[in-house]
């Protein structure tokens, strides 16, 4: 098991669909790559499809200021214009996902605009749970 999913990614984008025949990741890692190395996604472009489970799960990182610094880069990440960068360069979706524009953007026709069921990632105990019970 890789120590991140962009490990896994890029080890498919370099040794193609024949390494990985089947990966789990994250829809931005897809929108990223089409708006940031558009010649790469061409190349995988028809091996891939972004599927949404139901209820798909946001995948939250939580950011703890420790420091005055720390507050400020909080302040910072949570502004609507790094969110909208974010967005727009890199597919990644804010909480609020109001007033951005289509996901149709980014050319990649599996993805989509709206996400109709969405749960937020169990807590601790349990993922230690669902842990303990598929080892």
């Amino acid at each position: 098991m890789e120590t991140s999913s962009e490990d896994s990614f890029n080890q498919f984008l370099t040794l193609g669909v024949g390494s990985k025949p089947m990966m789990v990741g994250y829809e931005s890692q897809i929108l990223d790559l089409a708006v940031n190395q558009p010649d790469a996604y061409a190349q995988i472009k028809d091996d891939v499809v972004i599927v949404y489970p139901t209820p798909t799960v946001w995948s939250t990182h939580t950011l703890i200021a420790l420091d005055d610094n720390g507050r400020k880069l909080m302040d910072v990440l949570k502004s609507p214009d790094v969110q909208k960068l974010a967005w727009e360069r890199h597919g990644f979706r804010a909480s609020n996902f109001v007033g951005t524009d289509s996901i149709s953007r980014f050319g990649v026709p599996s993805a989509t605009d709206q996400l109709n069921a969405v749960s937020e990632l169990p807590n601790n105990d349990a993922m230690q749970a669902i842990i303990a019970a598929l080892s």
